[in-house]
């Protein structure tokens, strides 16, 4: 699947406001098949989305999906869209075949253009609980990095356990520690983030999941069980958008950029 480096936008500094980088092009690449970004913007603004999915039969799912005038569903609202999807002219470099998508439905009242996250099938609405780490959590979790830090590798230095979040579906499930983490700066390259740690926390017991390049800023429930699907945004000169899943270790499960 196509990189966000690979389109070279995570070149910047700083993340770009969406209003200044309405026009330019974006791309969402994505691993599941009723998963995909795409511009929360009005209709005489309207201006397609580049959509990729790692198998060629996804794309004309989408296609063909969008085509029998079927709704896509806003992932954590669950609001319904109409959307219209275009083969673009066919590459034969390109084995992924992108397809042009564009979403009609509510757009929020803001003067910038908005991306969403849209599904095929109506998604989950989820209310994930968020709180700063409790004391004792704090103890546990260093009790156990100290005790693991040969296995884990984590930067324990540059680990901030006071300022971690903690996240969860209800007290009675697992609770996932989100800890921030070494700051990452390219200044040549325009680019700065810092990463995250995710652990679990199941009654008592810390399992490391895995790093996340930059904090999260939003939380999904992709397939229903109380651990955290998490959106993050890196800093650069356009759009630097990732969705990871922390399920099975941390791994990225689609992504959105432009430049």
């Amino acid at each position: 699947m196509k990189s966000c480096v690979h389109y070279a936008v995570c070149a910047a500094l700083c993340l770009a406001s969406a209003s200044s980088i309405a026009g330019m092009e974006k791309e969402s690449q994505s691993t599941r098949p009723d998963l995909f970004f795409a511009w929360l913007s009005p209709a005489d603004q309207a201006e397609p989305v580049s959509v990729y999915f790692d198998k060629r039969a996804n794309s004309h799912r989408l296609t063909e999906h969008c085509k029998s005038g079927l709704p896509v569903y806003k992932f954590q609202q669950n609001t319904r869209y109409t959307c219209k999807a275009d083969w673009y002219p066919l590459d034969s470099s390109d084995p992924f075949h992108a397809v042009g998508v564009t979403v009609k439905g509510p757009i929020p009242k803001s003067d910038t253009h908005q991306f969403g996250m849209f599904s095929l099938k109506p998604t989950r609405t989820t209310r994930w609980n968020t709180r700063a780490i409790m004391p004792d959590e704090q103890a546990a979790l260093k009790a156990v990095i100290d005790t693991d830090k040969p296995r884990l590798r984590l930067p324990r230095k540059q680990l901030k356990l006071a300022s971690a979040t903690a996240v969860s579906v209800s007290d009675k499930g697992r609770t996932t520690i989100v800890v921030p983490g070494n700051v990452v700066q390219d200044v040549a390259g325009y680019y700065h983030a810092q990463r995250h740690y995710v652990f679990v926390n199941e009654n008592g017991r810390y399992a490391y999941q895995g790093m996340i390049p930059a904090k999260p800023t939003k939380y999904f429930d992709l397939d229903g069980d109380d651990l955290p699907d998490m959106l993050v945004e890196e800093s650069c000169d356009g759009l630097c958008i990732s969705l990871w899943s922390i399920s099975k270790g941390v791994r990225k499960v689609a992504e959105f950029g432009g430049h």
